[in-house]
């Protein structure tokens, strides 16, 4: 109201000086010359100055007010705009609960052309898009309000998500490089970032994101072990592949690293074993990590290592390193099944027999024990009717028995031992199986 009146005054008082100018131009030219002159008249001097005073203040008076009338038309405009994209974004939500896309795409696309950088009108839409497989779609969402909000974190994980949907590794490897230099200490980032250099096979720099994490993380935690795991098992890939191409000596660096970090890593030993020039040195390196950490994949390979390279002495080698493993490790099983299977296929049923029954006793039941003593049944003494028994047992009969890997993670079985559980990426996780076994 203020303001108003204070336009109207100086409206007033513009008026009323040009009208007497008008009423008289001549005189009031030469009156107001005579007055500006330093030996004119006193008063109509103070008059002139008044009278320019009361002029100016006018015309500041009257663009103060036509400038905050101006300000409060805008001002209610835009509140205006802000309440309809209210109204239109609430609308464009319940519409996508409800499962209405067509008008919740609408209302949500009419919030943004009324509010250009409404955050929540532009992540609900995203979200929407994924919902409704559209990535390509989710994607110019998302660039859009990145460039009228390029510092909002939200909308920088989003892209994350939409460039995974979209399958782009490349852009998506560049998001996650770019945000994690802006949140360094964020798990979900680091673990993404490794997830995709892993896919891709950078497996360099996949470990240098772990060793970054490891350093982060308190000592003895449970996210600090997970840490260390994911190094040695970086490394080992890395070793792994210069092994294969040829360089045996960057191998060995990457496979040391995989050893200061995991001496239990059972790829890493079934890999440097593979990479020893002789043969005495291999067996040595798979009866190292045996020790380190039983698995009947050491086993096998000793097996078949002592038969390749002595194949006139390897059975009293390899039963040699049966007694020796069973005396050190009585409580592993899957050692003692090997060695019964062993002494059944080189005809030392007594022994076979005496390893069996070691393996009831210690709780060992399924397949594998029941066509273990089917066989024994049939070959020592020919008893036929308690061999089938067993082979029904077993649910089934064959000529050769062969072991079944499992994924002590997952349960996935394979027929053959794996370092890396394609299922659920587990290292290190495949045994032989006591529940399964196949027919050859």
């Amino acid at each position: 109201m203020v303001y108003r009146l204070l336009f109207f005054a100086g409206l007033l008082l513009l008026l009323g000086a040009s009208y007497l100018v008008y009423l008289n131009p001549t005189e009031t030219s030469v009156v107001l010359a005579q007055g500006m002159k330093v030996d004119g008249t006193m008063p109509f001097f103070l008059l002139v100055a008044v009278a320019v005073g009361g002029f100016g203040a006018g015309i500041f008076f009257s663009l103060l007010a036509l400038r905050h009338q101006v300000s409060d038309f805008f001002r209610s405009l835009h509140e205006r705009r802000r309440k309809s994209a209210q109204r239109a974004l609430q609308e464009g939500i319940e519409a996508g609960f409800k499962g209405e896309t067509k008008k919740a795409v609408a209302c949500l696309n009419k919030v943004l052309k009324l509010d250009k950088g409404n955050i929540e009108a532009t992540l609900a839409l995203v979200r929407l898009y994924l919902r409704e497989a559209q990535p390509e779609q989710a994607l110019k969402i998302v660039d859009a309000g990145l460039a009228c909000s390029p510092e909002d974190p939200r909308l920088h994980w989003y892209r994350v998500l939409v460039l995974k949907e979209l399958d782009d590794p490349l852009r998506m490897t560049n998001q996650l490089l770019y945000m994690k230099a802006r949140y360094p200490r964020n798990r979900a980032l680091m673990k993404m970032l490794v997830e995709q250099f892993g896919n891709r096979g950078y497996w360099r720099e996949a470990l240098e994101v772990w060793q970054e994490l490891s350093k982060s993380e308190p000592k003895g935690s449970e996210e600090r072990q997970k840490a260390i795991q994911g190094i040695a098992n970086c490394a080992y890939e890395q070793a792994r592949r210069q092994w294969l191409a040829g360089s045996r000596d960057a191998a060995r660096e990457s496979l040391k690293i995989v050893f200061d970090h995991d001496k239990e890593h059972l790829a890493a030993w079934l890999l440097k074993a593979e990479m020893e020039e002789k043969p005495a040195d291999a067996l040595n390196d798979l009866r190292s990590g045996f020790w380190k950490k039983p698995n009947s994949i050491f086993l096998l390979e000793s097996e078949r290592l002592l038969v390749e390279s002595e194949p006139e002495n390897s059975t009293s080698k390899i039963l040699k390193l049966y007694r020796k493993v069973l005396a050190r490790n009585p409580e592993y099983r899957p050692a003692r099944w090997l060695y019964a299977r062993f002494c059944l296929e080189h005809q030392k049923f007594d022994e076979a027999e005496v390893a069996a029954r070691r393996l009831r006793e210690s709780g060992f039941s399924g397949p594998l024990l029941e066509v273990l003593l089917g066989e024994l049944a049939c070959r020592k003494e020919h008893r036929l009717e308690e061999a089938v028994d067993h082979f029904k047992k077993a649910l089934g009969c064959a000529e050769r028995l062969t072991p079944v890997f499992g994924c002590q993670e997952c349960g996935r079985l394979s027929p053959d031992w794996k370092y890396r559980c394609p299922h659920c990426g587990s290292y290190n996780s495949y045994d032989i199986s006591e529940r399964v076994c196949s027919f050859g």
